[in-house]
């Protein structure tokens, strides 16, 4: 992206900054959270001190898995609004600071007051000792293994924790450094999700191909393999309201994806149909997540997977040339459409060609907007994912 500044005389123009969140550091005095879907509070101001009460300690909630005091502490009210695996990552704004936690469950109401009277012990506790390889990153997550993380060198996050619509959870965060910063706090859902299917070839016989689901970045979640029989049967672990994607590979065909999130009816994942169409000269093949950022030749990191299976097949079946197709969404006024979605093609081919697949292997061209998938329909404009699917690749074979 290419960014122009321009000074005019006399004045001055300056990026509006957020103001920072208040904390509280008093339980009585908590911040109210409402969670239903995902949420990202923060960056906060640094908490002032452990507040007027410390409620927090080894010898009030008679448990080692305790603040050994209140330094400067942040307090939340969590008032769950719907069921599922709720985990957080708690992200210091100074990597070097080292922030420990404590999760409680609470009745509606009078928490506070039990708190000391009753020494309620919390249900997630890490107060180890801060990682500096992962800036200070603490939490619940399901790479977590225990409950509660003693004080000491140990794991960084502790597991999630399975909440109902309704429940109120009290979440205390200490940060044990002087003079240190503030914090953001960004919670998700989750769940665990089965997903089934079977791997065919376009004769409808199965095929033994790997299977990996990725995270809207790009990362890889899951990766397995289907059997003789092409089936395959997974569980994922899935964060509510984004999407993901579904790879097959097999060295011998072409790849596909599949899309797939939460919202994907139960039925309809535990039987997905993969069909991997063999490689035959002349053929022209549409991966569904090869696209670009609107207005961009960059690539969206969620086409990443597909390029990289695009590589490797390439380096299997090294006969294989192809012919990359760039299009795009809508036809700008003043814009070269064929050079443009050319470039966009050529981002595909410098990718393969950094990844040891020969230039000579593959060509490229641009069609402007002249094949749009969902071409746009007097002054109605196509969904957002239809505008998404427009800003493409194709990939012709030109020999095998």
């Amino acid at each position: 992206m290419r960014f122009i500044l321009i000074f005019f005389p006399m004045f001055v123009f300056s990026q509006q900054v957020k103001k920072m969140d208040t904390v509280f550091c008093d339980c009585e005095n908590a911040r109210t959270l409402s969670l239903k879907n995902n949420l990202s509070i923060g960056p906060t101001i640094a908490p002032p001190g452990p507040g007027l009460k410390n409620e927090i300690s080894p010898r009030l909630q008679r448990t080692k898995f305790s603040f050994e005091k209140e330094h400067a502490s942040a307090w939340y009210k969590l008032v769950i609004g719907s069921d599922g695996y709720l985990v957080f990552d708690i992200v210091p704004t100074k990597a070097e600071d080292d922030y420990d936690f404590m999760l409680f469950k609470a009745a509606k109401n009078g928490f506070c007051d039990s708190l000391t009277k009753f020494h309620l012990k919390p249900m997630r506790a890490c107060i180890s000792r801060n990682k500096e390889e992962i800036k200070g990153l603490t939490g619940l997550s399901f790479a977590g293994k225990k409950e509660l993380i003693k004080e000491g060198l140990g794991d960084a996050y502790a597991k999630p924790v399975e909440v109902k619509l309704g429940e109120v959870y009290y979440l205390v965060l200490d940060n044990v450094y002087k003079n240190g910063e503030g914090h953001t706090i960004n919670f998700y859902f989750e769940e665990i999700i089965a997903i089934k299917g079977v791997v065919l070839n376009e004769e409808q016989k199965p095929l033994n191909a790997e299977i990996t689901i990725t995270a809207p970045n790009g990362d890889t979640i899951n990766k397995l393999n289907s059997n003789n029989k092409g089936k395959y049967d997974f569980e994922a672990i899935l964060r509510r309201n984004l999407k993901y994607s579904l790879n097959f590979y097999n060295d011998s065909s072409f790849f596909a994806t599949k899309e797939i999130s939460t919202k994907t009816h139960k039925d309809t994942l535990a039987n997905i149909v993969a069909v991997l169409p063999t490689l035959i000269k002349g053929n022209k093949y549409i991966i569904q997540n090869i696209n670009f950022q609107p207005g961009s030749i960059n690539l969206l990191p969620t086409a990443m997977p597909s390029v990289k299976n695009l590589a490797r097949l390439m380096r299997k079946n090294p006969a294989l040339k192809i012919l990359i197709v760039g299009h795009m969404n809508g036809c700008e006024r003043g814009t070269n459409g064929e050079k443009f979605t050319n470039d966009r093609a050529l981002t595909v081919k410098k990718y393969l060609t950094t990844n040891a697949i020969l230039g000579e292997r593959i060509k490229t061209a641009g069609k402007g907007c002249s094949e749009m998938l969902y071409p746009f329909n007097g002054k109605k404009l196509p969904y957002e994912w239809q505008q998404v699917l427009n800003r493409r690749v194709e990939i012709f074979i030109t020999e095998k």
